[in-house]
């Protein structure tokens, strides 16, 4: 695939959509599952191709995967579909590494986000890139957490109360600077570092992270309840 990237000013996504989604319970990958007239996956990609701003997606499927390639939004001339990996950041890195050999600037802004959140905001994408561009670090959306957090032991006795204020919920996209991510999620995989998203490893580097506080409402959809869940926020939205 011959693309050239090295004139894009504005900024880029990268949708994470490579997983199998077991806990789902379903017959397909949840990223495929029905949601609101649409699938999960197209109405995510649609948040991020309707927003001002982001030049082009980067869309991380299964390998051989070509359920993606049914739905009319793999066929936008900026919309680019590329194989995951075995681990999620594994499948970041490709599209990361995409970026890189199309030429994308250093500077970019390149925003992570899982494709079974299709619940995100523009509103809260635009606080997250308005952070990102005015605090010059990397950032990402999460919501406070409002329940009482028990510390337990193996056993399931509890310990303590952890302190909630000290704690948010750390979701998606994440956004930092294109040379920043990938330098980040490299120099984790080169040293063995465990990381479960993009901010673990960029805290891993050495970068300091921003948290901003978005709606509650971005879910991810883990769980068969999730469905009808994300379907009522989709609602609310219109």
């Amino acid at each position: 695939m011959l693309v050239d990237l090295s004139t894009v000013k504005g900024a880029v996504a990268v949708i994470a959509a490579a997983g199998a989604g077991t806990r789902m319970g379903a017959d397909k990958p949840k990223q495929y599952l029905p949601l609101a007239g649409k699938t999960v996956l197209e109405i995510t990609v649609e948040k991020f191709l309707g927003f001002e701003g982001i030049e082009c997606v980067v869309l991380i499927v299964p390998p051989n995967d070509q359920d993606c390639y049914q739905l009319p939004v793999a066929e936008k001339e900026n919309v680019y579909v590329i194989d995951g990996g075995e681990r999620r950041t594994d499948s970041v890195l490709n599209g990361l590494m995409f970026l890189y050999d199309a030429g994308l600037p250093d500077d970019v802004a390149v925003l992570v986000h899982d494709a079974a959140r299709p619940c995100v905001s523009k509103s809260d994408l635009q606080k997250l890139i308005d952070t990102f561009r005015k605090s010059k670090q990397p950032c990402l959306l999460a919501a406070p957490v409002v329940d009482t957090l028990q510390e337990v032991n193996a056993k399931g006795d509890v310990k303590r109360v952890v302190d909630r204020d000290k704690l948010v919920r750390a979701f998606t996209p994440q956004v930092a600077r294109f040379i920043d991510l990938k330098t980040a999620l490299i120099k984790a995989r080169d040293e063995g570092v465990p990381v479960t998203d993009e901010v673990s490893a960029l805290t891993s580097a050495g970068h300091k992270v921003k948290a901003v506080i978005g709606q509650s409402n971005n879910i991810k959809i883990t769980h068969p309840e999730d469905l009808p869940l994300a379907e009522y926020y989709l609602k609310q939205e219109k």
